[in-house]
């Protein structure tokens, strides 16, 4: 997995979640996931969410390696956060439908296929 895989993942979020939920929401869910990223990469202050999207530019000023760890995690938490929400299987469902990640059913987490 690498930085514009990571990437690509959030972009395809992005529409989903917002329809989903509405973007006002899905902003909130993102910053929450931001937040709960910050607590283990402080890195994550380099993420910008808005009801533009998620900028990732400025990530590209720490190691390439720890900016895949910052984005991996963010997206866990983003898809954790929806969970608690909308619940696992709605969550389950967006996910397949995006076909290259899936929703681990045990753990809630993200395993990558693409």
């Amino acid at each position: 997995m690498d930085y514009n895989f990571c990437k690509k993942m959030i972009d395809d979020l992005f529409i989903p979640v917002g329809q989903m939920v509405g973007i006002q929401v899905f902003v909130i869910i993102f910053e929450r996931a931001l937040w709960k990223t910050e607590l283990n990469y402080e890195e994550a202050d380099l993420i910008h969410v808005s009801e533009a999207g998620v900028e990732l530019q400025e990530l590209s000023k720490i190691a390439p390696d720890r900016a895949v760890l910052v984005l991996t995690e963010f997206l866990n938490n983003i898809v954790n956060t929806l969970v608690q929400l909308i619940g696992k299987q709605a969550v389950k469902q967006l996910t397949d439908e995006l076909g290259e990640f899936m929703l681990e059913e045990n753990s809630g987490s993200l395993s990558w296929g693409g």
